[in-house]
């Protein structure tokens, strides 16, 4: 039987905060939570003090990033990727494309699941398909080229290669035919998001009863609001049944429309998202994504038009910046990087919480939020100067 293992810290579930909390594992569960000075007393013991231990990060939108990209190569970026995405506490991800030629999904999709995903160091939770049933108005870094709509036998072709991994669906909702695609999809339990789309209020509404529950990185790649003409926008954060995703990368929103989303939604509604690329970490210059040349500036990835091309930021960052920037609470920004995208794809049962029989999925970071420690599964695959003690 594996060895027990303890963590002590400021526990963060995230839905209460316990100061001098610890959480204990062994094996792939967890097996409790709760006040330090109740944890069992047999283990392997690691104390971080007041640093705030988390549930594990999860990522519904990342791309790629050190020039690994997973649409070019989604074999091979996998593990490139996960091994980026531990190192910031993030435990689970869902792996991305951008709007590419049919032929080229299906590859994707054969080799996702064909991929040896058991040996990544954190999880692949299924395929984000982002287009190519975008508006060309609102593509932003997609290549009009590879715009269309796909319809339902197509989407349903693309699923069944990946070894029904397809989980998480952007399209525009007011595009023809696409209501169809919707009910179709949300039917399958895939989860249908709204972006890159110039919908106004009556129809993304109409898009929210034919299955869309979700919008893809909210305020960037969609129509503005108005006080006269709300758009998507006002139909996302007046809505209950929708959640929203940010990049809060403190590049593409403001720090106030992060607030005015948070007060709209609460932190239950949003998910932070790094929507990360293949440039992030990589130094500057010029590179091609999605069949884009864009230009990778210190903090920024950019369009030749001078649009922003994705980020190069993580959740980690995110849950920084809606603390500092966004005057949020850790254990709210918490919620929005861990609980809130668990619930998006349906998996509230098993990740995105600390409590006993929850997978032992675990961040740890300071309160700088610097990632200390990252543990996947009961595995940990990342550490920063841990002394750990034996009970």
């Amino acid at each position: 039987m594996s060895q027990q293992v303890i963590v002590k810290g400021t526990v963060v579930t995230p839905f209460t905060t316990i100061p001098e909390g610890a959480v204990a594992f062994r094996g792939a569960r967890l097996t409790y939570v709760g006040a330090g000075k109740d944890a069992p007393s047999e283990g392997r013991i690691c104390d971080f003090g007041d640093n705030v231990v988390s549930p594990g990060l999860i990522d519904l939108h990342v791309h790629g990033c050190r020039g690994s990209d997973f649409t070019e190569n989604p074999r091979d970026s996998l593990k490139t990727i996960s091994d980026e995405l531990v190192s910031a506490g993030v435990t689970s991800f869902v792996p991305t494309t951008y709007s590419a030629p049919y032929d080229v999904l299906a590859k994707v999709a054969e080799s996702f699941r064909d991929s040896p995903k058991h040996s990544l160091s954190s999880h692949v939770l299924g395929i984000h398909l982002e287009g190519p049933c975008l508006n060309p108005s609102r593509r932003g870094a997609h290549s009009s080229a590879n715009l269309r709509c796909l319809n339902s036998r197509e989407f349903l072709e693309l699923h069944a290669m990946s070894g029904n991994q397809v989980k998480l669906v952007t399209l525009a909702p007011e595009l023809p035919g696409v209501a169809d695609v919707c009910k179709l999809l949300s039917g399958r339990g895939i989860v249908v998001s709204a972006g890159h789309s110039d919908a106004s209020f009556e129809e993304m509404m109409r898009g929210i009863s034919a299955g869309v529950t979700h919008v893809t990185h909210l305020f960037n790649g969609m129509r503005p609001f108005h006080h006269r003409d709300p758009g998507i926008l006002g139909a996302a954060l007046t809505d209950a049944r929708v959640t929203c995703e940010l990049i809060a990368d403190g590049i593409h929103v403001h720090p106030a429309a992060i607030r005015l989303a948070i007060r709209a939604k609460s932190s239950g509604g949003i998910a932070l998202v790094s929507d990360c690329v293949k440039p992030a970490g990589l130094i500057d210059g010029s590179y091609f994504v999605g069949g884009t040349r864009v230009t990778l500036r210190g903090d920024r990835c950019l369009t030749e038009s001078g649009d922003l091309a994705g980020s190069v930021s993580t959740v980690l960052d995110g849950v920084r910046n809606v603390v500092r920037l966004a005057g949020a609470g850790v254990q709210e920004a918490v919620e929005m990087a861990s609980a809130t995208p668990s619930r998006v794809l349906g998996l509230s049962d098993r990740k995105g919480c600390l409590a006993p029989g929850m997978d032992a999925d675990l961040a740890v970071f300071d309160r700088d939020f610097n990632a200390l420690m990252t543990v996947v599964g009961g595995r940990v695959v990342h550490e920063v100067d841990i002394r750990w003690q034996d009970l």
